[in-house]
């Protein structure tokens, strides 16, 4: 094969493979964008319950010192 041959090769590669990678960009943004929320929501949920957790300890705490 010549040069003309391969040129046109990768040409025809090139143009073909942006076919298959339309809307590439914006799955991959909604998957991050998905990704943040529910990790956001996952730790907010950690610290609600850490929050829980305190305030029972402190509750428990004021029982036992009013006894």
């Amino acid at each position: 094969m010549n040069l003309t041959q391969y040129l046109l090769l990768a040409i025809l590669a090139l143009g073909s493979a942006s076919v298959y990678a339309e809307g590439g960009a914006e799955r991959s943004r909604q998957f991050w964008q998905a990704f943040r929320e529910e990790q956001q929501r996952l730790q907010d949920d950690k610290q609600q319950a850490v929050a829980e957790r305190e305030r029972k300890a402190q509750e428990t705490a004021r029982e036992l010192a009013k006894d």
